[in-house]
């Protein structure tokens, strides 16, 4: 691997990487939660490689699982202190996934689910040059005031998030619109009637959708 975190690595199948997606999993989780999001898209993007990180450090609640920082209430302070530790990292991690695969910022959309949402959100705002897009699943904008001072890029965003949800409540999605938004970024947001803490095959197919507009991607070129 072309760095130090374990990872699933879906590349294509008969043709040479032209787009990368990276995604990052939720707390407590691992790469493997987001395999089935990762082999629908590498489906559906005949020349995209999808990368499913795993949290560096282990789960401090579930021993199993993965973490991209501790937290034990997830409240406002927690994930801010959070994505700014796991920052240097997953930039780090970033790089070399692009120098892997030779290719640029703009090649690459940056996602994740809950926690791995978090830092994509951050980090993403902050890298020196823009990637392609951000694709948040049931996540939460850290520090949003400190969005404006910090930001660098603004790439284009799409929040999924369901309506049901009870760990990270709908309220997220809106708080994080209205705040990208006042800095100026694009911002696509869809609130899954009936979905809770997960993602299911209507996100995946608004991801897609997302992915394609974003990478470039026409609809005669995917399978």
């Amino acid at each position: 691997m072309p760095h130090g975190l374990d990872c699933i690595r879906l590349e294509p199948k008969h043709a040479p990487v032209r787009e990368l997606v990276v995604l990052m999993h939720g707390y407590g989780g691992d790469a493997g939660d987001m395999e089935p999001t990762a082999q629908f898209l590498r489906d559906n993007l005949p020349e995209t490689a999808v990368v499913c990180l795993n949290g560096p450090e282990p789960c401090a609640h579930w021993v199993e699982g993965r973490q991209w920082f501790s937290a034990s209430e997830f409240d406002a302070r927690e994930i801010w202190l959070g994505v700014q530790a796991a920052a240097p990292l997953i930039n780090r991690v970033l790089d070399a996934e692009l120098e892997h695969y030779g290719l640029s910022e703009r090649d690459m959309v940056l996602g994740g689910f809950s926690q791995g949402s978090m830092v994509a959100l951050h980090v993403g705002a902050r890298r020196k040059s823009e990637v392609a897009g951000l694709l948040s699943f049931s996540g939460v904008l850290g520090g949003p005031e400190h969005l404006v001072e910090q930001m660098i890029v603004r790439p284009p965003v799409m929040l999924i998030h369901g309506s049901e949800d009870d760990v990270l409540p709908v309220a997220c999605l809106r708080a994080a619109q209205d705040a990208l938004a006042r800095a100026g970024f694009d911002v696509e947001t869809h609130e899954l009637m009936g979905l809770d803490h997960s993602i299911n095959a209507k996100a995946h197919e608004l991801a897609l959708a997302f992915l394609k507009q974003r990478l470039g991607v026409s609809t005669s070129t995917a399978r």
